[in-house]
């Protein structure tokens, strides 16, 4: 009886203890918090303030690389204009040149009597479909008309730029119309489809005989277009890609000039920023020759063209700053002010002009087009002419400018 009560009471006891003891571990176990929400993109942007534990202890930041573009920048930027739908000339690319023939006409039976006739071409700025129609008039230095011709048109000669390239035909009779004598002739130019006059000038031509022609010969002799006008006349022309546009300047020369003696450094506020000679360009564009033979070098013109690309552009759209090409690169049209290019010849300066770029990202307008009457797509800038490398005149090119259409603001 004593061992069952025994066993009763030392079953009781185990009871007891074992719920104390699940009731005390009931107590202890804390409370699940509840979820908190996640914090939306802009209360990301701007994170909360962190407590004295957690600014002992900062997190590592999750925030990804970037891998993106860089930052952009804005504009201005340059804009390519579009061709317009009435044909713009272009005075600019105007080019008058003479043919010769070692006959005259009007003299069959004489192979010594060098004779010759006008050649012109020049491009209009056009983005029209329908074809374009234009007459050249010559005349003779005493203003009487010497002969008419009906010139070709090649629309989209370059559709990149909206070029169209007009020039006088391709006649096989055109030896009928050659004369033998020089001097001061007129031109002008028509638009046929309205009766506009689109040009109206002279264009000088010398006759001479040549250093290596035949002496028994008086009359084998050449002719040719004096372009010393050309020489304080140049221009800032832009040549665009997709992201960028190069600056060009032009500018012409008298006598046979290699490119790699030539230099051209670019100036901002004093300060050199570029040189042809490290990752610039000097490039030849017309050459005009005195003679058909072309013995005679004093009498060359040629233009050249200096730019320094991938040095100093004009930004077009910003993804020119993602390209490695261009991380050393100044984009000028966001940097308005005044710049000066200096040519050098083997070290020694022969040519200075200067431009300004306007806070709307593109050439300043010198005015110098519009006060000569001049309309076109690039800037006319005057350039100062220096040292004795060039053999010219300097008062006959003042007076005779573009094609006996003196420019204002020049000081040759």
């Amino acid at each position: 009886m004593r061992r069952s009560f025994l066993v009763v009471f030392m079953l009781v006891l185990t009871v007891i203890f074992v719920a104390q003891t699940a009731s005390a571990q009931l107590i202890k176990i804390p409370k699940i918090p509840k979820a908190k929400p996640q914090p939306t993109p802009a209360e990301t942007a701007q994170p909360a303030p962190s407590t004295d534990s957690e600014s002992a202890q900062p997190e590592p930041s999750t925030r990804p690389a970037s891998t993106g573009p860089a930052p952009r920048a804005g504009g201005p930027y340059a804009v390519q204009p579009e061709p317009p739908m009435n044909p713009q000339f272009l005075p600019d690319t105007l080019e008058v040149q003479v043919e010769h023939w070692d006959y005259y006409w009007k003299i069959p039976n004489d192979n010594h009597n060098t004779s010759w006739a006008p050649r012109i071409r020049f491009f209009v700025f056009y983005g029209g479909s329908t074809k374009l129609r234009f007459k050249a008039d010559y005349s003779m230095p005493d203003g009487s008309l010497w002969f008419s011709e009906a010139l070709e048109y090649r629309g989209g000669y370059d559709d990149r730029s909206g070029l169209s390239l007009v020039q006088s035909e391709s006649d096989s009779s055109r030896d009928k119309k050659t004369i033998v004598t020089g001097g001061l002739f007129g031109l002008k130019i028509t638009n046929i489809r309205d009766n506009s006059t689109v040009f109206q000038g002279k264009f000088k031509v010398n006759r001479y005989k040549p250093q290596y022609s035949d002496a028994r010969y008086k009359n084998e002799v050449d002719y040719y277009v004096d372009y010393d006008w050309k020489l304080p006349i140049g221009f800032a022309d832009l040549d665009y890609e997709r992201d960028i546009a190069t600056p060009l300047i032009r500018m012409w020369f008298k006598g046979d000039i290699a490119n790699d003696n030539l230099e051209a450094r670019l100036f901002h506020n004093g300060q050199q920023i570029a040189t042809t000679d490290d990752g610039g360009g000097v490039d030849h564009g017309e050459d005009y020759y005195a003679d058909k033979r072309g013995d005679d070098k004093s009498l060359f013109w040629r233009e050249f063209k200096f730019s320094w690309p991938k040095r100093i552009e004009f930004i077009v759209t910003e993804d020119a700053r993602n390209f490695t090409m261009y991380k050393n690169t100044k984009f000028i049209n966001q940097m308005p002010g005044e710049y000066v290019v200096k040519v050098y010849y083997n070290g020694e300066q022969v040519r200075e002009t200067k431009f300004s770029i306007g806070s709307n990202g593109t050439y300043a307008d010198n005015g110098i087009a519009k006060q000569s009457n001049l309309t076109t797509n690039k800037i006319i800038l005057p350039v100062k002419v220096m040292g004795t490398l060039d053999k010219w005149n300097a008062v006959n090119a003042k007076a005779q400018g573009f094609y006996g259409n003196p420019v204002n603001g020049l000081t040759p």
